[in-house]
């Protein structure tokens, strides 16, 4: 039986994924015109974290879901 190296939802992040999900993070939060304080930015990072942790690994295909789902998920203002 032979070991996987693709990380699964169970499997801690590692220091270099980590770097790589901030500048995802930082690169979604960008496009999203979102201050990194903004309390919705935190939202950004967990979904950064676990769309990673369900096995989108494209940097690009990363970022777009991230978006994607922000714009999704975030009221209609008037």
């Amino acid at each position: 039986m032979g070991t996987s190296k693709t990380p699964t939802a169970y499997e801690p992040i590692g220091p270099e994924e980590l770097e790589r999900l901030q500048t995802i993070f930082e690169t979604a939060r960008y496009i999203a015109c979102m201050s990194r304080h903004d309390p919705a930015a935190e939202r950004l990072a967990a979904m950064a974290i676990r769309f990673y942790q369900l096995g989108i690994r494209d940097d690009d295909a990363l970022i777009h879901t991230i978006v994607k789902t922000n714009r999704a998920l975030r009221p209609i203002q008037a």
